[in-house]
This record gives structure tokens, sequence and C-alpha cells, in this order.
């Protein structure tokens, strides 16, 4: 089974995609899925897996369609087998054919090769965030190349786990450490056996430290009673300095007793009480006395002056009827006296009242004057009625033209008021005004003060000149690669240099050494001769050959065959010199040779090093400070980008102040336009200026609003006004017409009244009335003159009667009867005045005598209590032995005061101690002052303090000795000592078998490791190498291991030594894992389960041509596997079309939002 390829993916409900599909992805070649942010890119990567292998039943996809979610594709495989399948979120059945009809996973089997989920997520897809981590994994220096290929094969999962094992292991133990459990554990077990073998020990000293223990105790109890007693005494200076005050204060109490008693007498607690009060009552006796004495004074000579005449006064009520009824009587004549003249006018004027209405009519005529009383309110009641009908009415039309000239007058109003200008542009522009906005030009200029400050104190710190923010912008100085090359280069040179000097020095010294061994071998001693040697040996042989006879020979035979033997080592070792000297002679011929050569390459390197150095310093050229030293130029090149990253941030803060200062202009202006307060902008001379403008106009702004705010209120308020006026007015209209027609239903009526008054049908309301009240009054006049009649006869008995009655009473009060009822006026008034005058004397003289008798009894009360009062303060002042009053009051003063300076007195006892104590106290405050007591409490704190620190001494010492004294008994310590060794020794153990576990874990992953790298670490690299070499487009030729155990890889620039991983660029070594990870990839190719590779912005840190370089190994691998390449960035597009051939570039493009 071969590949497999997804060449339609359905997006049929997934995410925010609704029935979007992504056509044609089976084609060969790249594809790329393009996608602006929030495009849903994120999402269709996430659904190859879900597709594949099932939707998450909590997928963070399915916010939006729930249970409906749904994935659909068609497949096919390198054999040309193809099929539909449709993905739902369920438990159950979730994989279905294009028909619907459920298929099991073993159907995809064939498709997958085996690939599990985690395989091909983790191997298959590659993301940014997972292409960076590599890079670090490799920047850090701490992957080897088994680490290097399980990452690109498991997707860095394996090293996670490797991270978790060995930060756990350094939590249980580190070689070197305390802290991890188990070397903690191992230092208290050191610890705890120590104190075992303390606690264990039975010293001779035992005595000793029970002596010890019982010294201790003993110091310590002195001690304590020597604290106590000096505390006690504190306590008693203390109580003494506490009660200083208040002795002191009583003593002034005491004395003042004294002097209040030496003063006179003191009035008991009962005088004292009582005094004031009688005092009191004295003093208001007294007045009340005088005061009522001059009152009864006053009214003894009223009553004297009041008059003593009653002769009137039995008559009272005869001359009170006189008075009341002299009048009546009065008038009573005079009506008898026109009584008949009147009765006649009367009933002419009746007659001649009676013809105003029927003008032929006479006092006979009674039905024509004799008409119902009922009439007259009818009558008024109409009259009243259409009285109100006709006011109702003249209000109405009254109404009508007021509403009239009120609509007219709103309408003029309204036409006066200034029509609303439209401020819509002067509302936007203030709304549009930021908050804040001059604050914020205050702050930004402080920063940008703050930046400048620092971006001159850096630029002085490289000893730059002064240069603006631009030009050192504008400084082109090596890059950090330019450096590291030329560090590489001198670097290079100076190991050069270190070899050829090696080498030239190495040279010579041999040369030296060579022509002293020549020296020591040349000798004037001549080697043995060939003779010598014969002579020699047939003297050994003669010898050997006599032995068996003559045993004797021994000793000479050993000598002879010594001599032979040295003779033939010294011809050797002569032989050898020769050889010696002839081969120290040509190598010494040959060093001779060869040192100008050394000191030429010596040369040529000095003469590369002075071309690196002008090379360096031409790197340089751009840097107006001096050149910077090989090893300063990093720090030199991190600091000048400290620099530039201070200029541009200073440039963008002024930018940023260019802009406050451009919007606060452009505010301030779009306001005084729309203002019309003059066409000239102002100019930001200074924040302040601006500020304050800017503030000007936006107040300007906000009182333009308000006013048109008022005037618009204005307006509406007429206009409401105006509506109201126009509702009132058809009111007004509307009850003038209903008044109209009650007042002619009214007029009916009373046309109806006149008929029934017998009164003609022209009559109005007054007239007619008039003539009604005409014919009433006829017919009372017609009755009054017949009353009038009736009358007469009354009063003259009323008149003879009251005649009598005078006569009677002038006579009774002696006084003359008038001769004619002309004179009873007169003398009435007159009886009655003098009635009065003895009526009121009478009265006053009563009440006078009334007054007299009670203020009588008011002074002899007054005066009564007065000398109770005296003879009791007498009493008082006989008690003390006093001879007056006053001195009797300074009496019961003293006694209040005593009494005050008593009661003080008592509540300063009260803080006292009573008895002994007090007297011992004031005896000692007698014996000493305050300052003496302070310098004496002083001493005592220091006595105090030095006893609790020797008590503290003295504890410790008894518990450390109490505790030796135990440690000697051994028993308790030895057995909780023990009992913690064994609970250590547990925790030991497991700690111990954990760190075994996780060491025996680490062994096998890296075991793992091992064999894949021992596997494939050769074809891998290999292909990685020719991967790596084409995405970096020949800047690195491919890649080696290095000679280290375990080795790292290396990577080999086109020129210079390989570079570890952390020398390269973060791009690079980006690039690099890329590398490693697509061609681990090949392995699935070659065992026939090449699935879709998809990577999602993975260009993130290259360049463009490097881009394209990755676009060109994604497209060679295009033919195995299918590449889908997911991005929102359009220049990727634009290098995939041009880089590519058009029909292996294949572009789909994602809706905006979907």
């Amino acid at each position: 089974m071969t590949g497999m390829r997804i060449e339609r993916l359905d997006l049929i409900a997934y995410g925010a995609f609704d029935r979007h599909s992504l056509d044609d992805l089976g084609r060969a070649g790249v594809h790329l899925v393009y996608g602006p942010n929030e495009a849903g890119k994120s999402t269709a990567l996430s659904a190859l897996d879900q597709l594949l292998y099932g939707i998450h039943h909590n997928s963070r996809y399915a916010f939006r369609h729930g249970t409906r979610t749904r994935l659909g594709a068609r497949l096919s495989a390198a054999d040309g087998v193809a099929m539909e399948i449709v993905r739902r979120k369920k438990r159950k059945d979730d994989l279905v054919d294009g028909d619907g009809d459920p298929l099991g996973e073993e159907a995809l089997a064939r498709f997958l090769g085996g690939v599990d989920r985690k395989t091909f997520i983790t191997e298959f897809a590659l993301n940014s965030d997972e292409l960076r981590k590599g890079g670090e994994l490799l920047a850090s220096g701490e992957g080897d190349m088994a680490q290097l290929l399980a990452a690109a094969r498991s997707g860095m999962r394996l090293k996670a786990v490797l991270d978790k094992i060995e930060a756990r292991q350094r939590e249980l133990f580190l070689r070197q450490g305390k802290k991890p459990a188990i070397n903690a554990s191992l230092d208290r077990l050191k610890d705890l056996r120590q104190r075992l073998r303390e606690v264990t020990l039975r010293p001779e000293q035992y005595r000793e430290a029970e002596q010890s223990a019982a010294e201790a105790e003993r110091r310590l109890t002195e001690t304590e009673a020597g604290l106590r007693d000096a505390r006690r005494l504190r306590e008693a200076k203390h109580r003494l300095q506490e009660n200083l005050p208040a002795l002191a204060q009583c003593r002034d109490l005491e004395k003042q007793i004294e002097e209040i008693g030496a003063d006179g007498p003191v009035a008991p607690d009962d005088i004292r009480a009582q005094l004031p009060e009688l005092l009191k009552q004295r003093s208001e006796h007294i007045a009340v006395r005088a005061t009522n004495a001059e009152h009864l004074e006053r009214t003894e000579r009223q009553l004297s002056e009041t008059g003593q005449d009653d002769s009137l006064l039995p008559h009272a009520t005869a001359i009170g009827r006189l008075a009341r009824d002299i009048t009546a009587i009065l008038d009573e004549m005079d009506r008898q006296n026109s009584a008949s003249d009147e009765v006649a006018g009367k009933r002419v004027q009746a007659e001649s009242r009676l013809r105003t209405v029927h003008a032929q009519a006479t006092l006979a005529d009674e039905e024509l004057y004799r008409i119902p009383e009922t009439l007259r309110g009818e009558g008024r009641k109409l009259r009243d009625e259409g009285r109100t009908l006709r006011e109702t009415l003249e209000h109405a039309r009254d109404a009508v033209k007021r509403c009239r000239d009120k609509h007219e007058r709103l309408g003029k109003e309204l036409s006066a008021l200034p029509v609303g200008e439209d401020v819509s542009q002067l509302q936007n522009a203030h709304a549009s005004i930021p908050a804040g906005l001059a604050e914020k030009l205050v702050d930004t200029e402080a920063d940008e003060r703050k930046r400048d400050r620092r971006f001159r104190q850096a630029r002085n710190r490289l000893e730059l000149p002064e240069l603006p923010p631009d030009g050192v912008l504008d400084l082109r100085l090596p890059d950090q690669e330019q450096v590291t090359e030329a560090v590489r280069a001198f670097r290079g040179l100076e190991e050069r240099l270190r070899d050829r000097d090696g080498e030239l020095d190495g040279t010579q010294r041999r040369l030296a050494q060579c022509r002293r061994d020549l020296q020591r071998l040349a000798t004037d001693d001549a080697p043995p001769t060939h003779d010598e040697l014969r002579a020699r040996r047939a003297e050994r042989d003669g010898l050997i050959a006599g032995f068996p006879d003559d045993p004797s020979v021994m000793d000479a035979l050993r000598e002879a065959v010594r001599k032979a033997d040295d003779t033939a080592d010294l011809m050797l070792r002569h032989a050898e010199s020769v050889n010696k000297r002839a081969d120290l002679t040509r190598e010494i011929t040959d060093l001779e040779a060869a040192v100008p050569g050394h000191q030429a390459a010596v040369d040529e390197v000095l003469a590369d090093q002075a071309l690196e150095q002008r090379h360096w310093e031409s790197l340089w050229e751009g840097y107006p400070a001096p050149v910077p030293g090989i090893d300063q130029a990093s720090k030199v090149l991190d600091d000048f980008g400290r620099l530039q990253t201070d200029a541009r941030e200073l440039q963008d803060v002024r930018i940023e102040l260019d802009g406050l200062r451009e919007r606060l202009n452009a505010h301030t202006a779009r306001l005084q336009h729309l203002l019309r307060l003059g066409d000239e902008s102002p100019a930001v001379a200074s924040t302040g200026h601006a500020s304050a403008m800017f503030a000007e106009m936006v107040e300007t702004a906000r009182g333009r609003l308000r006013e048109h705010e008022q005037t618009v209120q204005e307006r509406a308020a007429i206009e409401r006004s105006l509506e109201s006026a126009e509702t009132d007015l058809e009111e007004a209209e509307s009850a003038e017409a209903h008044a109209e027609r009650a007042l002619a239903v009214h007029d009916g009526q009373w046309q109806r009244f006149l008929s029934s008054a017998g009164l003609a049908a022209d009559r109005d309301f007054d007239t007619a009335l008039t003539d009604l009240e005409s014919l009433l009054t006829v017919a009372a006049e017609v009755d009054a003159a017949e009353a009038t009649e009736r009358k007469l006869h009354q009063g003259e008995q009323r008149i003879s009667e009251f005649g009598d009655l005078v006569k009677a009473t002038l006579t009774a009060c002696g006084r003359n009867v008038p001769a004619s009822a002309a004179d009873w006026q007169q003398a009435i008034e007159t009886l009655e005045n003098d009635l009065q005058r003895q009526t009121v004397d009478a009265q006053r003289r009563n009440n006078l005598l009334e007054q007299k008798a009670e203020l009588a009894d008011r002074v002899g009360e007054a005066a009564a209590d007065l000398n109770g009062l005296e003879s009791r303060l007498q009493d008082f002042c006989a008690r003390l032995d006093l001879s007056s009053i006053a001195e009797l009051e300074a009496a019961a003063e003293r006694a209040t005061v005593l009494r005050e300076k008593s009661a003080a007195l008592a509540n300063v006892r009260k803080t006292l101690p009573t008895g002994q104590g007090l007297v011992e106290l004031r005896r000692q405050a007698e014996e000493t002052s305050a300052e003496e007591l302070a310098e004496e409490l002083g001493e005592l704190d220091q006595a105090i303090e030095d006893l609790e620190t020797e008590r503290a001494t003295w504890v410790e010492q008894r518990l450390e000795r109490r505790r030796v004294l135990e440690g000697l008994n051994g028993g308790g310590e030895a057995a909780r000592a023990e009992s913690d060794i064994a609970q250590i020794c547990a925790d030991l153990a497991e700690d111990a078998e954990e760190y075994l576990r996780l060491e025996a874990a680490k062994i096998a992953i890296h075991a793992c490791m091992e064999e894949y790298r021992a596997n494939d670490q050769e074809p891998v690299l290999a292909l990685a190498s020719r991967m790596f070499a084409q995405l970096t487009h020949g800047a690195y030729t491919g890649l080696e291991m290095s000679d280290e155990e375990p080795p790292s890889i290396r990577a080999k620039p086109s020129s210079g030594t390989p570079l570890a991983p952390a020398a390269l660029s973060e791009g690079t070594r980006d690039q690099l894992y890329l590398a490693l990870r697509l061609a681990t990839l090949e392995r699935h190719a070659a065992a026939g389960n090449a699935l879709p590779i998809a990577v999602d912005d993975i260009f993130m840190t290259f360049d463009e041509q490097r881009t394209e370089a990755a676009l060109h190994v994604l497209d060679g691998m295009a033919d195995r596997f299918q590449v889908i390449v997911f991005t929102h960035h359009e220049h990727v597009l634009r290098s995939a079309a041009k880089q590519l051939p058009k029909d292996r570039c294949h572009i789909h493009r994602l809706p905006s939002r979907p």
C-alpha cells in the first residue's frame, strides 16, 4: 500500500465554516491554503486530523453547529482506490460514506497505513510554535543527535518526557546538593546517627553533669529571687513615683482646709443647705411686702376720690325701660301724625305704579297685580340663567379672542426666534476630541525628554559624536554574522599563528636538540677492530674447550666471555652511534631546510592577520567612533543595538508627540473654524500655550453648544405653547357654539315666562322683572296701607302707657315732669346719664374695697412670713455665735468651700493606701524627691535588665545541662533517635526506588533514541544535509556530526569551520530543524504510509529567498507526499507563484470571514 491523498476537503459544518470546500487538493505539487486573520485557517488545519481520526466530543470547533458538526472528503490511494467519507460529531457511527451509510474505522485503515492520530499530529503536521521550539532545542546545545532525531521524529515528545524525568530526579538527588529529598534525608540520617551515638554513651562525668545541672538550678533560683526583689523594689518606687502628685495635692488640700477653719466658724451642713433658700425667701417676702404696701396706699387714695351718691340705683330698671323705648315712642308719635296722609299716598302710589305696567288698570283690578309669588323666583332664576348664559357666551367669545391673540402672539414670537443653526459638525468635532488629549501631550513630552536623556547617555557611552536619532539609525555597522565571521577568522588566524609558531619553534628546538645529540656522539675513542674481537672469541673458545678437563679455569672462562661480549657490545654501540650520527646529520640538514619554510608560513599568517585587521577596520568605516577591538565588538554591537532601539523609541515618541500636537492643532483649528473665530491655525509653540488655546476652544464650543441647546429648548417650548394655544382656541370656539345653543333654549323659556306673568313678549330681563316687581310692590303697598291703618290704633295706646311711666319714674327720682312730650327725651337722657355715672362709681368703689382687703391680707401674710424667717436666721446666728446675717452667709460660704475641699481630699485619698501604708508612703515622699526617685528607677531598670539577661542565660544553661544529663541517662532520646532513623530510612528507600525507576526510564528512552540514531542517523543526516543546503541557498553545504561523545550536530558553512546550532541565527536554526523533520518523514514514504504533510506559517523567520528555497524543498517532496501549506502571508503566495512551475503551485483561498 502506498501513500494517501485528500482529493477534496469539505468543511460542511465545522467551526465558523458552513458548506465550504477545498477542491483539487490531489493534484501534484504544493497546495497553499491562504486566509487572512480570522478567516478560519487554523480551523481548516485542525479539520485534517478530525476528519481522519474522529471529531472530539468536546471539540472547540463545534461552537456554532453543535451536534450538526460535519466534515467530508474524497480520499484516494496510489493504487487508484478512492472513497467518499463524511465524519459526524457522534459517539457511534460517526463515519459514513457519501450515501450516508455507516463505515467502520477499518475502512480507513488501507488509507492511513497504520499511522495513528498522535503520529499524524506530531510528525506530519508542523506549525510555527513547534518549529520555534525545535530551533530553541538546537540552540540550547542540550540535544545530542539522538535527541534531535527523536525530537524530529516524535515532535519534541521524548525531549519533554526526558526533561520531566530529569527535573524530578533533580528534586530527588544531586551529587553536590543539599535541598533535594535524598540529599536532605542523608544529611538528617547522618545527624541522627551521630546523636544516637551520643545519647547511648555513659560518660564517667555523669556526677559532674548532675552537679552542673544542680548548680545551674541553684544559680537560676538565686537570680530569680534577686529579680523578684528588684522588681518588688521597682514596683514600690513606681508606686511612690505615681503617688507623689497625689500626696502633694493631699498636703495642699489639708492646708487649705486648716486655713478655712482658721478664718471663722463654719456653718453646719443643715444651716449651709437651708441658708440659701431662707435668704432667697427673705428677699422675696421683703419685696412682696413692699410692693403690696405701695399698692394698698394707692388703692385707699383712689377710694377716697370715688363718688358716694346712689339715689338712682333703685330705679335703674324703670330708667332703663324709658331710655330703651323713648326713641320708638317718639317715632310712633311722628308716624301717628303722618299716618293718614301716608295711607292715602300709598294707595295713590300703588295705583300709579300699577298703571306703569297696565296703563288702564285700577286697584280694583286685583287679578292684574295679585300674581303668584313664585313667579318672582322663576323670573329671577330665568334672568340669572340668561345673564349667566350671556356672560358665558361673552366669556367664550372673549376666550376665543384671547386664544386667537395668544396664537398670533406665539406665532410672531416663534417667527422672531432665530432659526437654529446646524451644530452637528460642532457636536461631532467636540465629541471626537479624545479624553485627556492635552494631558497625554504633556505626558508624552515628559516621556520624550526622558527618552532623549537616555538616548544621549547611551550615545555618550559609545563615545559617538552629537548625532540625532535618525543619524544613529543611518549608521551602518557590521552585523553579528560579519562580526562572528571576523572573530572566527581572527581566531582561526590566531590558531594558525599558534600552529605555525609551534611548528617553527618545534623545528628550531628539534634542530638544537639534534645538534646537541650530534655533539655528544662525536668522540675520539677508536672502536675495537675485528682482529681484537676474533682474539677475544678465540680465547673464549679455548677456555670452553679446556673446561671439561680443567674445571678450575671457570673464573678465567667467565672473564673471557665477558670481555668477548663487551668487545661485541662496544662494536655494536659504536655502529649504532655511527648510524645515529648519520641520522642526526640528515635530520639536521632537513630541519635547517625546513626552518625558512616555517618562518615563511609564520610571516604569511602575520600578513593574513594584517590583512584581516584592515578588513576588520573596513567593516567599521561607517562607525564614527574608535574601531572596537575584536573582544569588544559584540558588546559594542549590543550597546549600539540598544542605542538604536533607544533612537527608534525616541523617534516613535517624537512622532507620537508630533501627532499629538497635530491632533491638538487640528482639533483646535477645527473648533476655531466651526466657531467662526478666525482662520488662523494655532501653532503649538509650547505645550502650555497649545493646551490653553485648546482648553479655551473646547470651553467655547461647549458654551456654544449650550447656547444652541437653550435656543432649541426655547423654540420647542414656544412650539409646544403654540400647539397648546391652538388646542385652547379649538376648545374656546367649541365652548362658544355650546353657549349660543344654550342661550337659544333659554330664550324660549323666557317667552313662556312672560306669557304666564301677563307681560308683553318684548320685555327684556330687567324690564320684565321690574314690571313683575312693580306688580308685586303694588300688591304689597295695598297690603301695607291696610296694615298701617291697623297699626295706628295700636300706636296711640302705646304712647299713652309710656307717658304714664315717664311721670311715675321722674316723680320717684325727685325730678320735674316735662310739660310736653317733646321734652321727654331730654329728661330721660339726663336721668340715664346720672344713673350710669352712679353705677360706675358704685362698681369702682366695690372693686377698690375688695382690692384693699386683699392687699391688706397680703401685707399681713408677708410680714408674718418675714418675721418667721428672721426668727430662724437669728436662731442660726445664735447657734454659731454670730452677730449678723452677713457673717452667717460667710460661714455658709466657708462650709461650701470646706465641703468641696474635703470631697477633693477624699477623692485623692482614694488613690492612696490607707492606714500604716499611707503613713509609710508619706514618710518616703518626705525623704526623697522626684528627681532622685527617677534616678533610682533608672538604676533599678538597668539592674532588672541585667538580672533578666542573667536569668535567661541560666535558663539556657539549665536546659542545656538537663539535656546533657538526660542524654547521659539515654532512654527516651535514644528511642526517639532510633525511630527517626527508621522513618528516614523508609523515606530514603521510597525516594531511592523512585529515583532508580526514573533512571531506568531515562536509560530506556536514551536506548530507544540511540537505537533510532544508529539505524537512521546516516540516511536522515544525509537527506537533512541536502535539504539544509538547499534551504540556506548554499550558505551552508550540509551537516556533520562532532567527535564528541555523545556526538552533536554541526552546520558546515561554505567557508570556515563547522558551527554549533547556538552560533546560528534564529531563522537558520529553524531551517535546520525543518530539514531534520522533513528528512525523518522519508521513512514513511519508504514504508508506503505517506500521509499528507500540513504545515502552518512555518516561514515566520525565513527571508524571501529562503522562503522560496523551502517551497522548492516541499515541492521536491510533493511527489511522495501530499503537501498542504497554510499561510496568511501574501508574499508566500507570490514567491510560490514565481518560483514553482505553474502546474505545481495550487492556491486555495479561504473567505475573509467564513
